[in-house]
C-alpha cells in the first residue's frame, strides 16, 4: 500500500505542475488504470504469500524403499561352483535332491525359457549393474515350485529378493 500512497503522490505532484486543463479526463482515466494495475499486483502478491504460508512444502511424509545392497555375480559365482562346473562341489545326487530332476534335465529348461521369456534374461539396472543371471532366475522358480516355500527363503543363498523371486515364477 506504500507504493500506491507513493505513486498517487507523485501524480498529484505532476498534475500540479502541469496544471488542470482539457487533458484532465484523460490523466484521469491513466491514473484510474494504472491504480487497477498496481492494486491488482498487491493483491495477488499477497494471496501467493498467504496460501504458501498455509500449505506444507510435503503434505505427507516421504517413507523410502530400504535398499538391501545383494552382490549379483558372487551369488552366481557361488550357484555355478555349487552345482554346475564339471566338478561341482555337490555331485548330481544332491542336485537331484534340490532340484527334483536331473542337471542334463535343467539346462535345456533355463535355454528354453531364456529364450521364450526376455524377463529371464540377463538385464542392467538403471545405475548399470549387471542383474540377475537366467540359471539365477531359473534356480529361484523352479526350487520355489519344488519345495513350496516362501518366496524369499532363498534370499541368503542366491541373493534374489522376495520381488524378484515372485516375478521369476
Amino acid at each position: 500500500m506504500r507504493i500506491i500512497s507513493e505513486y498517487l503522490e507523485s501524480i498529484s505532484i505532476s498534475k500540479m505542475a502541469s496544471g488542470s486543463g482539457a487533458g484532465g479526463s484523460g490523466v484521469r482515466r491513466r491514473i484510474k488504470e494504472e491504480l487497477r494495475a498496481v492494486t491488482s499486483r498487491e493483491i495477488n502478491r499477497l494471496i501467493q504469500a498467504a496460501l504458501q504460508q498455509q500449505q506444507p512444502t510435503v503434505p505427507r511424509p516421504i517413507h523410502r524403499r530400504a535398499i538391501v545392497l545383494r552382490d549379483h555375480i558372487v551369488a552366481h559365482r557361488r550357484l555355478y561352483e555349487d552345482y554346475f562346473v564339471p566338478e561341482p562341489r555337490f555331485g548330481e545326487n544332491m542336485f537331484r535332491r534340490r532340484f527334483r530332476m536331473h542337471r542334463p534335465l535343467f539346462l535345456p529348461i533355463v535355454g528354453a525359457l531364456e529364450r521364450r521369456y526376455e524377463y529371464l534374461r540377463m538385464r542392467q539396472d538403471a545405475v548399470g549393474r549387471p542383474g540377475h543371471m537366467p540359471i539365477h532366475k531359473c534356480t529361484a522358480a523352479i526350487r520355489q515350485l519344488a519345495y513350496g516355500g516362501a518366496a524369499d527363503m532363498f534370499d541368503v543363498y542366491l541373493h534374489i529378493g522376495e520381488t524378484t523371486a515372485c516375478e521369476c515364477l
